[in-house]
């Protein structure tokens, strides 16, 4: 990480300089609202301790891949089917990536200009390495070497990495949380930079001001996020790419608020691409957390979610239980964000939501949907709970 001026750093400077955390609450949707407030409070807690790894514990001269998102830190809506590694890096360094494919349906390595809460301003995407474009040996193993240039003699994989190159992410998609097998993956830097060593004075002051100033500088990007979503007609979606800030290439997002009142619920139904590699939806809360995934039915992918007859896809948000497969649970919501991914699509459809009486909900869905009663549902929720606890990484 880059150092700059500083002063040794004292834990009544530090606590001082957190101190500021709190205009994050100006970046919230409705600050007037209690409850909502203790869970930005709670949410400056986790985005203090999210910011550790990347500001405090990495290093490019010998990187290593990290959680950012996950089950718990769960800012920024992560995608409960993607399991999200990061690493910093240096653009004229020379790396090399390896280990196993695995079995999940994709494994996405991007490389990124500027790093989100940590630096300033986030950059966009910079590269982009599909792990199935790799050579795999018998085993399913790779090994692919980044650098500017490439190595003399070398005649394995490689990929450019571009002299504004700062991050490495890696994206893995899982369908079958079950089943599919994640992959394993390690970074070495090949060019001698010397090794790690103790950080300086100045160099702990400096991350650790970077570190207080982290929640607001995610907050402003995140949080503030659903307050634009607010310039949009309530249940409505609107598409977006994310592309200025890292989002995955050949994605297309759509996303919105979504309200309803007790007694009711919101139907999702969209068509769904004809050529579609992956595609999802899931529900976040006003501050842009995901819903707890491993604790309830907050998301469903192309893989678990079911089709009518007619081809769309129809979903029930909805508090209480409506008795369909497609329930998006809101646990106990009833405001949020409603938002979901088309990749490597051939088209990017708009889904429509319809706010309707949760006792005259099947006058409004197909007449063959079908029905789930309690223990129908308790043991798919128990199959969901396995799934996502044997892909947690932490």
């Amino acid at each position: 990480m880059t150092t700059g001026p500083a002063v040794p750093m004292e834990w009544a400077r530090f606590i001082d300089l957190i101190s500021g955390i709190d205009r994050s609450l100006q970046h919230m949707i409705d600050p007037g609202d209690p409850w909502l407030k203790q869970e930005a409070i709670q949410q400056m807690a986790m985005s203090l301790s999210q910011g550790y790894a990347p500001i405090m514990a990495q290093d490019a001269r010998v990187p290593g891949f990290y959680s950012f998102l996950n089950p718990v830190i769960k800012s920024a809506a992560p995608n409960p089917d993607y399991m999200y590694r990061s690493t910093f890096v240096e653009g004229h360094g020379r790396y090399r990536l390896s280990g196993w494919r695995g079995t999940t349906l994709f494994v996405h390595i991007g490389i990124g200009s500027g790093y989100i809460g940590v630096d300033d301003k986030p950059g966009p995407s910079v590269g982009h390495i599909d792990a199935d474009t790799l050579t795999l040996d018998a085993d399913g193993r790779f090994s692919v070497i980044l650098s500017a240039e490439r190595p003399a003699n070398y005649d394995g994989d490689w990929y450019e990495l571009p002299a504004n190159a700062r991050t490495i992410g890696i994206r893995e998609a899982s369908y079958d949380w079950e089943n599919e097998v994640d992959s394993r993956i390690a970074i070495e830097r090949l060019d001698d930079v010397g090794g790690f060593g103790r950080p300086t004075i100045d160099e702990v002051a400096y991350r650790m001001e970077r570190l207080a100033g982290f929640p607001e500088r995610y907050a402003q990007l995140f949080v503030h996020f659903v307050k634009t979503l607010s310039q949009h007609p309530v249940n409505s979606v609107v598409l977006n790419t994310w592309s200025d800030i890292g989002g995955l290439a050949e994605q297309t997002y759509y996303e919105g608020l979504f309200e309803f009142s007790e007694g009711e619920a919101l139907i999702l139904e969209t068509e769904v691409p004809d050529q579609v590699r992956y595609w999802s939806v899931l529900l976040a809360d006003q501050l842009f957390n995901t819903i707890d995934w491993d604790k309830c039915q907050s998301s469903l992918n192309g893989f678990q979610a079911q089709r009518d007859g007619d081809g769309l896809f129809r979903a029930v948000i909805s508090v209480d239980d409506p008795g369909v497969p497609n329930w998006l649970d809101t646990a106990g919501r009833y405001k949020g964000v409603v938002q979901g991914r088309w990749y490597q699509a051939s088209s990017a459809p708009t889904p429509r939501l319809k706010r309707v009486k949760l006792a005259e909900l099947r006058d409004h869905l197909p007449a063959d949907t079908p029905h789930i009663d309690h223990e129908a549902r308790r043991e798919s929720l128990r199959a969901r709970f396995r799934g996502a606890q044997w892909r947690r990484k932490w």
